[in-house]
């Protein structure tokens, strides 16, 4: 088994295209984000971000809070309190950065993207997840005191963005690490053309030979997630150490995110690789990557303000998107901790990747070849 691990890891590392896909892009999709979004995203001075509060009852708690959240001396929001239609015209008129109307989910107006906005929606995210806890917090503290003390976070999100310039960037940069482990289907496209009897006289060859096809097969697994695995840490490295993007102190479960989204990138390339064999190789990974890249754009790789649109408007796209899954997981770790979203976005995940992998071992065992053509 040694033996065999040792040649296919061989074989596989001198696939220059495959190497250039699920290593030196994403290196360079890395860097040229850190290069556009370093700049983009200082924050020299902090500013107070105005905004307009759709006036509606019930608003009590939420005037509490947003009277008392502050960065620093600084108050964190500048809040209307209007009608509607008055709000949209303070937002056409560019004199709040966005309109938020209380309900379920919070709905959040914006006419651009930018810092404030970023700021803005950083902040009801954590809201809308905390409500639960600010209604019993109420119950027992009218005065809004206990209330105000769930959301110092997100101030101190803010007060870091001073001196670190990637925070509210971040999201971009977990899509990217996300969208490369999808990027490790690569490896299992090429696996399963190269053991598959009737995709190419190499598998041909193998078919016929004492080697057992389960033995190859797992043999190719372990080295596909091996290498995925080893790539997505050389990438994170470089976010870490070099960019300075921020990934929260849970590091261990960053790592746990990452090596599931090895996973289930494994899982959905052998789907594309084994469902048929009338496509070939270059088409099967001409999907992958479309299906990817389309995920990627969901999941807010190209504009954050697209994920968000997705949560509102289609969030059941969230529930079959692994790159969203994976970016999510992320993002809430970094933002709110270990907690019931991080361990929801990974459920998910190990769902989606349990399911690509039952599709695959179906379709896998049901094939047989009644002539192989071998010479």
């Amino acid at each position: 088994m040694l033996h065999l691990l040792k040649y296919r890891f061989r074989l596989m590392i001198r696939n220059r295209v495959l190497l250039f896909w699920t290593l030196i892009f994403p290196m360079l999709l890395t860097t040229f984000f850190g290069m556009v979004l370093k700049d983009a995203y200082t924050v020299d001075t902090f500013q107070t971000v105005p905004i307009a509060v759709v006036e509606q009852k019930d608003l009590s708690q939420l005037k509490a809070v947003l009277k008392d959240v502050r960065q620093g001396d600084t108050a964190l929001f500048k809040v209307s309190y209007v009608g509607e239609e008055q709000a949209k015209q303070l937002l056409k008129e560019d004199k709040v950065s966005a309109v938020v109307k209380l309900q379920d989910p919070i709905a959040i107006t914006v006419n651009q993207n930018g810092l404030d906005q970023t700021i803005t929606k950083t902040f009801f995210d954590e809201y809308s997840q905390k409500i639960h806890l600010v209604e019993e917090a109420m119950q027992q503290y009218p005065d809004g005191s206990a209330v105000s003390a769930l959301f110092t976070q997100t101030a101190s999100h803010v007060k870091e963005a001073n001196t670190d310039h990637t925070d509210l960037s971040s999201v971009f940069f977990y899509t990217v690490l996300a969208m490369n482990a999808m990027f490790g289907g690569y490896w299992a496209i090429n696996s399963m053309y190269e053991l598959q009897a009737n995709q190419s006289e190499r598998a041909a060859r193998l078919a016929v030979s004492p080697l057992h096809k389960g033995k190859a097969l797992l043999a190719d697994f372990i080295i596909d997630i091996a290498i995925q695995i080893v790539f997505l840490l050389i990438q994170f490295a470089f976010m870490y150490f070099i960019l300075d993007v921020s990934f929260g102190s849970q590091l261990g479960y960053v790592f746990l995110m990452m090596v599931l989204g090895a996973f289930a990138g494994n899982a959905f390339g052998i789907l594309i690789g084994s469902i048929t064999s009338k496509i070939p190789p270059d088409g099967k990974t001409g999907i992958m990557t479309s299906i990817t890249l389309i995920c990627s754009a969901l999941a807010g790789m190209m504009a954050v303000q697209l994920k968000y649109y997705v949560q509102e408007y289609a969030p059941f796209l969230t529930y079959i998107n692994p790159v969203n899954m994976i970016t999510d997981g992320l993002y809430s770790l970094y933002y709110y901790g270990v907690g019931e979203r991080y361990f929801f976005n990974l459920a998910l995940l190990a769902g989606f990747t349990m399911v690509c992998y039952l599709i695959s071992f179906r379709a896998l065992s049901r094939k047989s070849y009644h002539s192989l053509g071998v010479r």
